[in-house]
């Protein structure tokens, strides 16, 4: 068995479940991710939510993670996650990492956006009509500067 390699950070922030990624991953990280995203939309599951993911860094998937991740995306949808935010931060690699992102959400029935901030992300987001909470997201970035 491999270890995973990639790391995240995940909160809730009202309608929205809110992603830090940090790569990049192979699939044993998107299967560690995708138990922890559980645990934290679980009680969204029957109802429409968001999230909003945050890339920085080389945040690429090797081929059989992009292909898992595309996976546990599609079987989200529907039980309820229907738009993605995907703020895009500084690397080296931004138009690799949007490729596959683009990949990864393809035929998923999930609308998504590239913006440049997780304010931009909430803006979007509040356009279509989600409710995302300010105190979840200074939790999250709490919790991302503890990390750093």
């Amino acid at each position: 068995m491999q270890y995973a390699h990639g790391e995240f950070i995940i909160t809730r922030c009202g309608d929205a479940v809110l992603t830090q990624a940090y790569g990049p991953w192979n699939k044993e990280c998107v299967n560690s991710f995708a138990g922890e995203y559980r645990t934290h939309s679980e009680s969204l599951h029957g109802q429409t939510w968001c999230d909003i993911v945050c890339v920085i860094g080389e945040s690429l998937l090797i081929p059989d993670a992009e292909t898992l991740l595309h996976e546990r995306v599609a079987s989200v949808n529907p039980i309820g996650l229907t738009h993605v935010a995907l703020v895009m931060g500084e690397s080296s690699v931004r138009a690799t990492t949007q490729a596959q992102l683009k990949r990864v959400y393809r035929d998923t029935n999930i609308e998504y956006v590239f913006v440049d901030s997780i304010e931009d992300a909430v803006e979007w987001l509040s356009s279509k009509g989600f409710t995302v909470d300010q105190e979840g997201i200074d939790a999250h970035r709490e919790k991302v500067s503890m990390k750093l």
